[in-house]
């Protein structure tokens, strides 16, 4: 229901802005300010609801930041409408894959609700409003058509027979034959004509079909042709004729017919008291002028309020952000920046050198000093006893986990993942002290079974790293999900703590480039399920559409077996959990972290934290889209955040909309109320069993890729899964796909 939130905050503003002229401008005779001011107040309203300054918002201190996902593809919102995701992982068939087939699951349909109603309800009003403005529009039409036309001054008049109205529309003046003095009319519509009134009127028009159910919106418009009238007064009165002598004009013409209410009449009988009572009033000083400086005040305490107070999804443009650099290369909001951990300088003999540990030989033992151990009296020892002076410097360029293990960026290598396995279990990379690592090319061919031949280096990391990957590739005996007859060149980063080896921005430049591969000198994170089988997802968690997903596992003996949902029976399912121990998301969001924006050499390096959710199905669709929209993170506990889990229990009446929601096993004041308020706030109706009902709502900590657990004992009786939320919105989610995929067809 966001397009409701933003219409009633937009015309809340709306009525402010309007109460501040009735207030403050109406009784001055500062007119053209007057009519720029109703003018603004319009187009404010419309964009105020869009417009925010978190800034205002407490500054959340960058936490330590996590691991990544095993190697996932970026892709953007485009490339997840039209066609499956990819996450570094090829289509069968493939050696050693195995595959369960069953039909899809069919898709549930909801009835139609509240929020549809009210929608089709502010449809049909709009709709009336434009047939009325439609029909104005025509009328004056025929006025042109059936009236005798002549040219004044680049402007056509149109006389009107057996017409005592007169009134002008753009560049027509329309004058009935039945007007006596008409010189002074003729002259007052030329002003609304050169000053453009029609095109304010038209412009209230427009809006009023948008508000059409704002009474506000029909003060603002009268007032503002109220304006047009003192305007064109104000101008006759200034160039020839006195104040008394037109107000009596006014009077004896006053009961001329009035016309349509989107043309500018001179003949405006309940009008005519202000008219007059302005054109005989004092003129207002300059100093006055100074009073419509109210409006900055109040536009900043409007967007303050609209920051702070309301919830909302569509606040697009951050006037004033919290860290303008924390907005990543592709534009998505990225709150998480590297971790700033110490490392020691040390200089010797005029020599400077940056490491994280000095080991020194001191009385027959070895003494090792790092950056978190040093004490001041051991740097002024060491200065005395060794010449090495020992300074302090920011290392900007790690990322660790919650257990302290180097995150690894995404990498590009998609058909590859058998390949990538195979050298993650077998290349056994050992670094010594002070090796960074590095990158080597390996080129090969494919023979007509798709297994490598002429495995040669074709660009050198050294003679350590080149015979490490040239061993790796000669003792693979799988094949790879790529064209045979061809040659390619495959990137492997051999990788200890220095991010400066990846050269992802310049890699798919290369003549048969297939992508990258990294091996680090510790244990390849990959997922694991819960009986310890390491595996890979591809297109997981998307509610509707089983196609999309497939997980790859592992054997204890290096055999991958692919399992895709849609062809997959229930039997199958149990068995996928019961032997491996693992099951499908119902829904996944993915959260994107870039690295190291600042420094050009690593701008593509990023991750991905995948918060998968476990939800029975009439919780996997709208209403798990709803909850990561609209969930308020808590603000306090952003210092060290450790994660948590909310029990909460609802009940579901006869038409399965939620109430009676309540806390049943707490996680803190900040984390309970942030589930109960996103809960309460879905109004759609839930085909589940009427009665009593409990969710888990895991608060995922994504900067650290840390996901609490569920404990079983809560799985009750009306419990519905885990619904997983972190501190940032996430950079892909399944309502995304569902909006996409609606503009498609």
């Amino acid at each position: 229901m966001n397009w409701l939130y933003y219409l009633a905050e937009s015309n809340l503003y709306l009525l402010v802005f309007y109460l501040t002229y009735f207030l403050f401008f109406k009784n001055t005779t500062h007119y053209q300010l007057n009519r720029a001011y109703l003018l603004f107040c319009c187009i404010a309203s419309f964009i105020l609801p869009i417009l925010q300054i978190s800034a205002l918002k407490p500054i959340k201190p960058a936490p330590i930041l996590s691991p990544t996902k095993q190697e996932a593809l970026i892709m953007t919102v485009n490339a997840y409408a039209t066609e499956p995701i990819n996450v570094r992982l090829p289509n069968p068939p493939i050696q050693s894959l195995k595959t369960l087939s069953s039909t899809a699951p069919e898709m549930h349909k909801s009835a139609i609700n509240l929020p549809d109603l009210l929608w089709y309800v502010y449809l049909v009003g709009a709709f009336i409003t434009l047939s009325i403005l439609i029909i104005k529009l025509i009328t004056i039409y025929k006025f042109v058509r059936n009236g005798q036309i002549s040219v004044m001054d680049k402007h056509r008049v149109i006389e009107m027979k057996d017409s005592d109205a007169a009134f002008s529309f753009f560049n027509n003046l329309f004058i009935g034959t039945k007007i006596k003095e008409t010189n002074t009319i003729i002259k007052h519509e030329l002003i609304h004509i050169h000053q453009k009134h029609s095109a304010d009127i038209i412009f209230l028009e427009l809006v009023k079909i948008f508000n059409w159910f704002n009474p506000t919106v029909y003060l603002v418009q009268n007032s503002l042709k109220i304006v047009h009238e003192y305007i064109a007064d104000e101008q006759i009165v200034s160039n020839e004729s006195e104040a008394i002598a037109y107000s009596t004009f006014l009077l004896q013409t006053a009961f001329g017919s009035n016309n349509s209410s989107i043309t500018n009449s001179f003949f405006n009988y309940s009008q005519l008291k202000n008219r007059i009572m302005m054109l005989n009033k004092q003129r207002s000083s300059k100093l006055v002028k100074f009073k419509y400086l109210i409006i900055a005040p109040i536009f900043l305490i409007l967007i303050s309020v609209s920051t702070l107070s309301i919830s909302k999804n569509y606040g697009w443009i951050d006037i004033f952000p919290i860290h303008l650099n924390s907005v990543d290369n592709n534009g998505f909001k990225n709150p998480i920046s590297a971790v700033k951990s110490k490392r020691l300088k040390i200089t010797q003999n005029g020599k400077s050198t940056i490491t994280d540990r000095l080991t020194i030989s001191e009385q027959n033992k070895k003494v090792t000093y790092t950056a978190s151990s040093i004490t001041p009296g051991d740097k002024i020892a060491l200065l005395k006893n060794n010449k090495i002076t020992v300074d302090f410097m920011d290392d900007s360029t790690k990322y660790s986990t919650k257990d302290g293990k180097l995150i690894l960026p995404i990498v590009n290598s998609d058909g590859y993942y058998l390949l990538d396995y195979y050298l993650h279990h077998n290349v056994h990379y050992s670094s010594n002290k002070g090796e960074k690592g590095g990158l080597v090319i390996v080129g090969y061919s494919l023979d007509q079974n798709r297994h490598l031949i002429n495995v040669k280096i074709t660009k050198s990391g050294g003679t350590k790293l080149d015979e490490l990957a040239l061993n790796g590739f000669n003792n693979y005996k799988g094949i790879v999900n790529d064209d045979s007859g061809k040659n390619y060149n495959l990137g492997v980063y051999f990788f200890t703590n220095d991010y400066s080896i990846f050269k992802t921005d310049s890699m798919d430049k290369i003549p048969g480039f297939a992508g990258e591969v990294i091996i680090p000198n510790f244990k390849y994170p990959y997922e694991v399920t819960k009986k310890g089988f390491e595996y890979v997802e591809r297109g997981v968690g998307f509610p509707g559409d089983d196609s999309r997903e497939e997980v790859i596992i592992f054997e204890k003996n290096g055999a991958a077996v692919s399992f895709f949902k849609a062809k997959l029976t229930n039997a199958d399912l149990k068995m996928l959990n019961d032997k491996y121990g693992y099951v499908f998301p119902s829904a996944s969001s993915n959260i994107l972290t870039f690295m190291n924006k600042k420094d050009k050499h690593y701008k593509r390096l990023a991750y991905f934290f995948d918060m998968n959710s476990y939800l029975d199905k009439p919780y996997s669709d709208d209403f798990y889209n709803h909850i990561i929209d609209t969930m308020e993170y808590p603000k306090t506990p952003q210092i060290g955040i450790k994660g948590a889990v909310v029990i909460v229990n609802f009940n579901l009446d006869t038409n399965g909309i939620i109430n009676d929601v309540n806390v049943d096993k707490s996680a803190g004041i900040e984390y309970d109320n942030a589930a109960i308020k996103a809960i309460q706030s879905y109004k759609k109706p839930i085909k589940d069993k009427a009665g009593r009902h409990s969710i888990a709502i895991v608060f995922c900590v994504a900067n650290k890729k840390y996901r609490p657990t569920v404990s079983d004992k809560i799985k009750k009786t009306g419990y519905v899964g885990e619904l997983a939320v972190a501190e940032s919105k996430p950079f892909f989610r399944p309502s995304m796909m569902i909006k996409v995929d609606s503009v498609k067809k």
